[in-house]
């Protein structure tokens, strides 16, 4: 398991985050809650994530979070259920909302992109998901969901966000996860959570969430009380490598398709393939 060394002391999550992660952190759990296969952008199948994160971490959750999809996260869920896998799956899905991506876990359904942030957080309450709003406040990153956005769903108490990615492993978050920190604890008192946001196989785990329990009801428990802690790093120097290569051949593109054509970006070419499916 990665260590945290690189991480500056405020990304590393709480003093009694840290000394649980590892061997001594007894009825805590650890989870990751933001990662990508090639049902989306990410360069690694469901099939390779699973397997990094059984044999390479001590991850006791994990979400399955493909943009504007569900796919990969119930092909996911189904494969861990019949190779017994030491952790839960949690099918989730990152959506695109008109104001930023919002993370949405414990899903049935997927939720259509292009929404409003409200939206689609209370599409994501209506079939008993969670919704986390993920690496907010980046200001060059034009997914991220902005101040003035969080303030809006902070005023709207019966309306609001279950939680906040307040430490993302992604250059998403490098630039961002200090202050993300710093406004959940003093501003907005959401739950925080880590997620890798992981694009390769190996980037899963590099940041996470801590809860008391090790089950998927146990986290989201934790959630709704507000009792989870961020700890982590970010990506390697490698993980940018691969992805940007991937990215370079098949654009944003899914892959897990080999009748795909990885030019197009990968959501006009999802919805396409979605019709003609549907159809």
């Amino acid at each position: 398991m990665r260590g945290d060394a690189a991480l500056p002391a405020a990304a590393a999550g709480t003093p009694n985050a840290r000394r649980h992660d590892g061997g001594e952190h007894g009825r805590r759990g650890l989870a990751d809650l933001h990662m990508h296969t090639n049902y989306s952008d990410g360069t690694g199948s469901v099939e390779e994530v699973l397997a990094f994160a059984e044999h390479h971490t001590t991850l006791d959750v994990i979400a399955i979070t493909d943009h504007d999809t569900i796919e990969g996260a119930l092909r996911a869920r189904d494969l861990a259920a019949q190779r017994e896998y030491r952790f839960e799956v949690i099918v989730g899905e990152e959506i695109s909302t008109r104001e930023g991506h919002l993370l949405a876990l414990f899903l049935r359904h997927p939720i259509a992109p292009d929404q409003s942030i409200e939206r689609s957080i209370e599409l994501v309450h209506e079939q008993g998901g969670l919704a986390i709003v993920a690496h907010p406040f980046n200001r060059v990153f034009r997914h991220s969901v902005q101040r003035s956005v969080m303030n809006r769903l902070l005023r709207q108490p019966e309306l609001h966000p279950d939680g906040i990615e307040t430490l993302n492993g992604s250059f998403a978050g490098i630039g961002s996860s200090r202050i993300a920190m710093s406004l959940a604890r003093g501003v907005y008192h959401w739950a925080e959570t880590g997620g890798s946001d992981a694009h390769t196989p190996r980037a899963v785990g590099c940041a996470r969430t801590i809860f008391a329990g090790r089950t998927a009801a146990d986290l989201r428990g934790a959630i709704a009380r507000r009792e989870t802690a961020p700890i982590g790093t970010f990506w390697h120097a490698r993980e940018y490598v691969t992805w940007v290569s991937h990215r370079m051949k098949h654009g944003g593109a899914a892959t897990y398709d080999l009748e795909l054509d990885p030019r197009p970006a990968f959501p006009a070419r999802l919805a396409a393939l979605r019709r003609v499916r549907s159809a």
